[in-house]
C-alpha cells in the first residue's frame, strides 16, 4: 500500500543526497585527473583554508575587540577630565 502522506522533507532530502553524491563523484574524477604535485598543492591549500585562515581571522577580531575596549576606557576618562577642567558659569 502506498503512503499517501509522505514524511515532510523526504523528497528534498533525497534530492539533496543525490546532488551531494554527484558532487562527490565529480570531485573524485577531478582528483584522479590531477598530477601528484598539483594534488599536493590542493591539499596544502585546503589545509590552509581549514586551519590557518580561520585562526588568523579570529586573532584579528580579538585584537580589534581589545583595541576597541581599551579605547572606550580612554575616551570616558578624557571626557571626565574635560568636564572637570571647565569653569562653572
Amino acid at each position: 500500500m502506498k503512503d499517501i502522506n509522505p514524511a515532510p522533507g523526504s523528497n528534498s532530502f533525497s534530492a539533496f543526497w543525490s546532488e551531494l553524491c554527484a558532487y562527490a563523484r565529480q570531485g573524485m574524477a577531478a582528483m584522479r585527473a590531477m598530477s601528484w604535485p598539483m594534488l599536493l598543492g590542493c591539499c596544502l591549500g585546503l589545509a590552509f583554508l581549514i586551519t590557518i585562515l580561520p585562526l588568523a581571522i579570529m586573532l584579528f577580531a580579538l585584537v580589534m575587540l581589545l583595541r576597541w575596549a581599551s579605547n572606550s576606557d580612554d575616551t570616558s576618562a578624557d571626557t571626565e577630565a574635560a568636564n572637570s577642567s571647565r569653569s562653572p558659569q
